[in-house]
Parts: structure tokens; C-alpha cells; sequence
């Protein structure tokens, strides 16, 4: 994405004050509509290009109006005009305003706000934000702005040159919410849920500029925690399922949009509970979104890879094929994830290839003359991703009726399927058909294979999520004959995001012989079997 002039950035800041500015309508970027958080970053980050006059312009666009008047309610200090261009309107059932509904605004500005205190901070147990100097109420400014609300971070950072920088903070929402896509009050809800939430975020956590999309993926799924009849988030759900289906990184373009990946935090608090988006956001005092969230579901028993690869899974549930009891709740509003490739498979094989960056999904549909099968595919390389590696990694899947070289897998249907990447262990996959059922989940292969004695220190046998500590070990030779007997301890591969059995080669290699072995393992949880080509 072509990178924002310092004109084009400050035009940004125009049109949000500027009140001829409409809403976007059909046909424009949302996104660039719903709130200006990650235009004030960018404006922050590159403060020493713009020229002096720039600068001047900017100071005066950012400084809090001056009001005509202001009242105070609960935790809040509310501001706003009685005549003119930014007084505030109720709306009547054709979207208009009714006059002399100015103080009936600002009474429910206040109890939405009140609420969203309720539920963020005395609920939720999210740490409040700081309050301007010297005042014991958080500053809320109603006027006539062309997004929906803007949380204006107040310089400088109060924890000093610490990082991530903290800020005190004030909020802007628009006097009626006439004209948006979600318009009135339920317009006013979302954007008091959104956007006080980015005050506590950069208050009471950090700003991180490098992850702007966490920012805003929490935000956006905060406004359906507290007002889940609202869905304002289902206009910025096609940007996810359709231009993420091209295997892009889940942090791709991290300072820019974000709302969109909000189905992220959606999937995460159904499978752990709410409170893991405010263990996250804990984590993220010191630490940026992925190693966060990472840390976060290490506390229950999991990894950033595993939940990574369950949330690709959830994107095929959406539309008509949704789930609203195993998956997403509302699911069934969510667009379908769109596949990376379509082919047509009668009979004999075809392969489905794609180029994708590390923490991504992809989908690769096989068209059958009474049928669709489609492969799902997580990639969970969470280093590249952190390291914001762009670089695309090769993936193929082959899908055949024939005879194919092992290693393979053989699903249900009696079709077989081939996963060809270069490390294995970076992806999790899984077959499923039109009828919403799974047919085979394709098991990362044992690493290395062959396991060569002489070489390696260590055979890997991959169980994925199961967390037993210990496994029985059988290892027969090719005449069935039991070469070896043992527990053996069970840990995470090296990329974190696959549960392993670990094979000592000092504990087999007095035992096997240069052959073909095939493996029986047994943990408390099932039984785990492999082929794996051995070498002295």
C-alpha cells in the first residue's frame, strides 16, 4: 500500500473537522470513515516531515473545540454547543433531526457512555484512563465531525520515555450520526464502545504504533461486547474475507485498518472466555500483540500456532455454512472466506498451489461433479510474522485418486491427499466437503524423515493439541517385529505450535537398523501411529 503524503495525511485531518465533509456512503472505504485513531498515529510517527506550516495547522486541528457550554454525569464531563453547525439532534424514523432535542442528546450520550464505563472497566476489570490535568471526569467533545469518533491522544506520554508510551486522552463523537451506515444512537453506541476503549488502551496499556490493527481489532469487537444487537462491525467484515483469502500475514500492513480482524478477538473469547482480550492487553504493557496473545494462551494450555490454526478452521464456518454453536455466533452475517484457488477434480489428481506470507489462511476448493472438497490451510510461522517478514512461502496440495509416494494422507471419501511445503511443522491443515463434515485432518509428518542416526539428535512425532505429558512408544520393523519399547516425554516443536513426541536417537539408535520402522504411540488422550523411513 502506497504510503500517505504529508498533505494527504493532513487532508485527513480536514475532512474530519471539517463539517461540510459527509460520511462515506456506498462505494468508499468504510474504513476510512469509522474513526481516525490510525491517521493520528501515522501523523505522530512522521511529526518531523511535515513543514512548519503544516505543523501550525495541525496543533490547531487536534486542539479540543471550544464550547458553548458543558455538563457533568457519572464519569463523564461532556461539552457541546447549543446553536450552530455542531449543535447536537436526536433522529426521527426518517433520519432527520428533531429540533430542540439538544439536551436529550446529551442525556444519552451520558448514559451510554456511563454504561460503556460499566461494562469496560467494572465488568470487564480493564484499568480506567487517566483524566486530563487537574479534572476527576473523563472529557467527551459533541460536534459535527465527518467520522464517527476520534480519541485524541494529549502529549506528552505520561510514564515519561517509557515503551510503549501511555496518554492521557479525549474523545470526539458526532452531534447526530445522521447519514452513517449505522446512524442515530446505535451509530453514538458503538462509537462510545470503540472509542473508549482506545482511551483505556493507550491510557492505562500503551500505543503501539507498529499495531495499529490490535488497536483496532479489539476496539471493533468491544462494540459488540457491550451492545451485541448493534453490529455496526458486519460492514467491515469483507475486507477480512475476501482480501485476506490471499494468504496475506494476519499482521500484514499492522499501522493500518485493523476492524476487520476483529473476528480474531471473536474466536479467541468464545474459545477462552472474554477475559483473554484483557490478559492480552495486560501482556501488552511490555509486550507487542502476537507475543502477547501468545503469552496469553500459553496461561491456558495453548499457543499463538495452535489458535492461529482453529481460527482459519472458523473462517469456513461462515454464510451458509455456518455454525453458531461450535464457531462464530453470528456467523451466519459473516461473508465466506473466499478460497486462494478453484479447480476441477474428476477422477484422477489435481493440484492446488499458493504463495503465501507466514501467520496466514488460505483455502483451496476442489470442484467434484456432486461435491466440493476444500483443503483449509493455517500457516503459523508466528517468528516470520513477528519479524513482520513478508517474504511468501510455496504451498501445494495434491489431491488424487491414484497411488501416491508416501508421506500421504487417505480420507474418508477414499481420495487421498499430499501436503508439499518445506517445513511442515509451519502449517496445519484439514479436508473438509460441502456437507460441513471434516474427512481427514492432515497430521504434520514425524521430523526428520528419514531420521538419519548418524545426523539427527532427535525424532519428532506430532500429536498437534495434546497436552499429555508422556507417551508409550512402540517401534516394529518391517516384519512387525518390535524393535522397541519405551515413555518418552512430550514437548512443543520449535515453532511452538505443534505438541511433539521426542525421540532420543541415543535411545533407539543401539536398536534399529537401516529400514523402514512403523510407530505406535499411545498418550492418555489416543493413539498416534507413523512410518518413518530410519538410517544408520
Amino acid at each position: 500500500m502506497t504510503e500517505l503524503s504529508t498533505e494527504q495525511l493532513l487532508q485527513q485531518v480536514r475532512n474530519i473537522r471539517n463539517f461540510s465533509v459527509q460520511p462515506a456512503v456506498s462505494g468508499e472505504s468504510l474504513q476510512d470513515v469509522k474513526c481516525g485513531f490510525g491517521i493520528h498515529i501515522q501523523i505522530a510517527n512522521r511529526w518531523k516531515e511535515f513543514s512548519p506550516a503544516q505543523r501550525a495547522e495541525l496543533s490547531l486541528l487536534i486542539k479540543p473545540s471550544v464550547m458553548q457550554t458543558d455538563t457533568t454525569a457519572g464519569h463523564f464531563h461532556i461539552f457541546y454547543d447549543t446553536t450552530g453547525i455542531n449543535e447536537p439532534a436526536l433522529l426521527d424514523n426518517a433520519n432527520q433531526r428533531i429540533p430542540g432535542s439538544a439536551k436529550a442528546y446529551i442525556h444519552e450520550v451520558a448514559a451510554i457512555f456511563n454504561h460503556v464505563w460499566d461494562v469496560e472497566i467494572d465488568q470487564l476489570g480493564y484499568e480506567a484512563p487517566p483524566f486530563e490535568d487537574g479534572q476527576s471526569h473523563y472529557n467527551i467533545h459533541v460536534e459535527n465531525i465527518s467520522d464517527y469518533g476520534d480519541t485524541w491522544r494529549i502529549e506528552p506520554p505520561t510514564n515519561g520515555s517509557e515503551l510503549p508510551p501511555r496518554y492521557k486522552s479525549y474523545i470526539s463523537v458526532d452531534n447526530d450520526y445522521r447519514g452513517f451506515s449505522t446512524s442515530g444512537l446505535n451509530g453514538l453506541k458503538v462509537t462510545a464502545a470503540h472509542e473508549f476503549h482506545h482511551a483505556i488502551q493507550m491510557g492505562s496499556y500503551g500505543l503501539w504504533s507498529d499495531d495499529v490493527y490490535a488497536h483496532e481489532l479489539t476496539s471493533t469487537w468491544m462494540e459488540d461486547v457491550v451492545y451485541t444487537e448493534v453490529n455496526d462491525y458486519y460492514n467491515y467484515l469483507p475486507d477480512y474475507f475476501s482480501q485476506f483469502g490471499d494468504g496475506r500475514s494476519f499482521n500484514w500492513n499492522p499501522t493500518v485498518g485493523g476492524y476487520e480482524r476483529s473476528v480474531f478477538a471473536f474466536c479467541l473469547a468464545k474459545l477462552y472466555g472474554a477475559g483473554i482480550m484483557k490478559d492480552i492487553w495486560t501482556g501488552m504493557r511490555s509486550i507487542p500483540f502476537l507475543e502477547s496473545a501468545d503469552a496469553a494462551l500459553v496461561n491456558r494450555g495453548s499457543r499463538l500456532q495452535s489458535a492461529y490454526a482453529e481460527f482459519t478452521k472458523w473462517n469456513y464456518f461462515t454464510w451458509d455454512r455456518a455454525n453458531t454453536v461450535d464457531y462464530y455466533p453470528e456467523g451466519n452475517h459473516y461473508p465466506r472466506f473466499r478460497p486462494l484457488q478453484k479447480l476441477d477434480f474428476y477422477n484422477t489428481s489435481s493440484t492446488a498451489s499458493g504463495e503465501v506470507q507466514a501467520l496466514s489462511s488460505s483455502m483451496y476448493e476442489f470442484d467434484m461433479p456432486h461435491d466440493t472438497l476444500t483443503a483449509v490451510i493455517a500457516n503459523v510461522d508466528m517468528v516470520n510474522a513477528i519479524m513482520k517478514n513478508t517474504s511468501k512461502q510455496t504451498i501445494d496440495v495434491l489431491l488424487s485418486s491414484q497411488a501416491l509416494p508416501p508421506p500421504y494422507t487417505e480420507l474418508a471419501n477414499g481420495l487421498k491427499a499430499k501436503i508439499s511445503v518445506d517445513s511442515l511443522s509451519l502449517w496445519h491443515s484439514l479436508f473438509l466437503h460441502t456437507g460441513n463434515e471434516i474427512v481427514a485432518r492432515v497430521l504434520s509428518d514425524p521430523a526428520p524423515n528419514p531420521f538419519r542416526l548418524s545426523e539427527a539428535r532427535q525424532l519428532l512425532l506430532p500429536i498437534h493439541e495434546d497436552k499429555a505429558s508422556r507417551a508409550d512408544v512402540y517401534i516394529y520393523n518391517s516384519a512387525l517385529g518390535l524393535a522397541y519399547s519405551g515413555q518418552l516425554q512430550t514437548s512443543y516443536s520449535e515453532d511452538g505450535g505443534t505438541r511433539v513426541i521426542v525421540v532420543p536417537a541415543s535411545a533407539v539408535e543401539s536398536k534399529l537398523s537401516t529400514g523402514i520402522y512403523f510407530i505406535i504411540a499411545n498418550t492418555v488422550n489416543g493413539s498416534y501411529k507413523w512410518k518413518v523411513a530410519v538410517i544408520r
